[in-house]
């Protein structure tokens, strides 16, 4: 009989979530049946969604049972299988859910490719929420131009990573904004932004100014509230802001505090978008197909940030919601 250890959501949090709203349990899992896979889990996918899906059924994102393994993408291993579609030894991307072993049907899996790169990657830079997500908004929605400025909110993060790169490669000139010096030098030496604006160093508003004097042409954005507010008051004519995520309100979310400056967008004749990448499925292949070129050009790179042990998801998803890393955040159960 296989157990797994898998990261329980115990209570729901109050706001930011702590380590204390999460347990971690032990379970056995039933035999096998026709059609279905045992899996290792080798890498999950920490994503600003989770944090929504924690709350009730006003989740934005969905949501999920008291009592039950976190929601998390992941990329498994086949340990054993039950099925003519998956083989041992097969590397998978599926809803692992915060366990170190899952048995799922194989029709609710997608085998992935490793001759070129890591099996992980299709959680990062190959990624639905990482790099798709950003080829989405930056790309599609985004519909950047040669020599646009082009602005970038969470910019350290995995999402904002690949956007900043992105937009790089499409001929634009690229602002990211993080907190702190270290996330700014990272955005700068490693991402290869064009300059960085620190939001906890001041002014933010003053600072998009004197580094955009022209105007922003497309504005990027994961954080919401101040951040979203300061973008906006710099958006030059016929700016376009896309919504990617708002961080800044994912811990309470019956409380979302909307843009005070969004008359800058008829005021300049600029136009806002949201988005889910989940929209843009017909398209994955293309996307998938694109990023995959620029990564063996050398053209995009995701650092990433890795925690060992499944026991450490819920110190995960603290992580992320306090941006204590930058690039693409795993947890390695």
């Amino acid at each position: 009989m296989t157990t797994t250890r898998k990261a329980v959501l115990t209570k729901r949090p109050d706001g930011e979530p702590v380590e204390a709203d999460f347990s971690i349990e032990e379970a056995e899992l039933p035999e096998l049946q026709e059609g279905e896979v045992l899996l290792k889990v080798e890498h999950l996918s920490i994503d600003a969604f989770i944090r929504t899906t924690l709350d009730g059924p006003q989740g934005l994102h969905g949501t999920m049972d008291v009592g039950t393994p976190v929601m998390a993408l992941g990329i498994g291993r086949v340990v054993d299988s039950r099925s003519d579609d998956l083989n041992q030894g097969d590397a998978v991307f599926g809803p692992m859910g915060a366990q170190t072993n899952v048995i799922w049907n194989a029709s609710m899996l997608r085998k992935v490719e490793e001759t070129d790169v890591p099996a992980r990657t299709y959680l990062g830079a190959l990624g639905m929420t990482t790099g798709l997500t950003a080829y989405a908004g930056m790309l599609v929605c985004g519909k950047i131009e040669e020599g646009d400025t082009v602005v970038v909110s969470a910019a350290a993060g995995a999402v904002g990573s690949i956007a900043c790169q992105l937009a790089k490669i499409a001929g634009a000139r690229v602002i990211g904004i993080a907190g702190g010096p270290d996330k700014c030098k990272f955005l700068t030496d490693v991402i290869g932004c064009d300059e960085a604006a620190d939001y906890k160093a001041g002014d933010l508003n003053a600072r998009l100014k004197a580094l955009a004097p022209d105007g922003i042409n497309v504005f990027f954005d994961n954080v919401g509230g101040d951040v979203l507010d300061a973008a906006l008051d710099n958006i030059a004519k016929g700016a376009r802001v896309v919504i990617c995520g708002a961080i800044s309100q994912y811990n309470d979310m019956e409380h979302v505090t909307g843009p005070r400056l969004y008359l800058r967008i008829p005021e300049r004749n600029a136009s806002m978008i949201g988005f889910t990448v989940d929209q843009y499925a017909e398209q994955f292949p293309k996307m998938e197909e694109d990023i995959s070129g620029w990564i063996k050009e050398g053209r995009i790179n995701l650092p990433e940030h890795v925690i060992e042990g499944g026991d450490n998801f819920p110190s995960a998803i603290v992580t992320l919601m306090s941006g204590g890393h930058m690039g693409k955040l795993l947890v390695a159960p």
